[in-house]
Formats: C-alpha cells, structure tokens, sequence
C-alpha cells in the first residue's frame, strides 16, 4: 500500500514538473509595440518587488520563508504542500503567482534539518551545492540554497525575457538572505 501511494505521489510530481516549461519564448524580431509595453510594465512591476524587508522580522522556520518572500512580493497565499519527503525535506510548499496576466512565477520552498541531514536530503543538498541542479526521477531540476543551507528554493517563470530573469535574480537574492 506505501509503495502504491509513493508510486502515485511520484507520478503527480513528475507530471507537475513536467508541465513547467519555458512558456512563451518570443522568437527574435517578431516583438511588437504591445508586447514592448507589456515588457516595460513588467521592468516597474519588478522594481516594485525591491521594497525593503527585514529578514530578521520573520520566524526561522518554512512558514516564515513563506510570510517573508509574500511581504517581498515573490509570492501569494499560502501554497500547497509537496511531497517533500521524496528529497529528504522537513517541508515543502509550491507557491504561484501571476504577473501582468502573462507570466506565471512558481516558485517552491524547502527546509531541510541542516543539522542532522537525512541521506536522501544530504544527496540533494550536496548536488545543488556542487552543479545548482538536483535529479528527481532522472529529470534536472535548477534550485539554490539559502545562505545558511537550511532553505532550498526551485523557482520557474513561463516567461524568459531580460525582466523576468531580473525579477528572479532579485528573488534568489531575497531568498538567499533569509537567516543567513
């Protein structure tokens, strides 16, 4: 009955991350005036994203990542909960948000006991440290860590323009900082 319900919580995994894929890709040259507007709201909606929040505001823990990376403006509501234990995680939520009606952000956090680190969890861990990518089900998927190495983040945008990869520098900066 476990192996049924792990299969089956595995096949949901790599069907949710299988869907996630670079999105619209617009091809060179064919980028018009609307579009152009569209990319300029997107450089102010990311500006917006810089506010000051102070890190130290918020509990150590996965649900104060999530309150602290809402208060930043990365993320909505209050996510849904993954199989986490599939990597070795202590928790792990997805979160998803629309921006500018066009562009879908999702971004999933981790937390991890870094103290003493399952062998499942200590795999994942040291293979993000090393290549910035773990495998699950013979897929790469890209993720970082948090400074202190408790936290990691797995963050995936439909779109891939210079604002969108602007907006996740800034929210991998914002992550990273989180009680460090």
């Amino acid at each position: 009955m476990k192996k049924a319900l792990i299969l089956a919580a595995a096949a949901v995994l790599v069907l949710s991350c299988a869907a996630c894929g670079p999105g619209n890709v617009p091809v060179s040259g064919t980028e018009s005036a609307a579009s152009s507007a569209a990319s300029s709201a997107a450089s102010s909606q990311a500006a917006s994203y810089t506010a000051s929040v102070d890190p130290a505001k918020y509990t150590d823990n996965l649900k104060g990542l999530g309150n602290y990376m809402n208060a930043c403006g990365y993320i909505e509501g209050s996510g849904v909960q993954l199989e986490y234990q599939m990597i070795g995680a202590k928790g792990g939520f997805r979160y998803t948000k629309t921006v500018n009606k066009k562009e879908t952000i999702t971004i999933e956090l981790y937390e991890f006991d870094a103290a003493n680190p399952s062998t499942t969890a200590k795999k994942v861990l040291d293979e993000v440290k090393s290549t910035g990518s773990f495998t699950l089900f013979e897929k790469k998927i890209s993720a970082c860590l948090s400074d202190n190495g408790k936290y990691m983040m797995v963050y995936k945008d439909t779109l891939s323009d210079s604002d969108s990869v602007a907006l996740q520098k800034a929210a991998t900066e914002k992550f990273k900082a989180f009680q460090s």
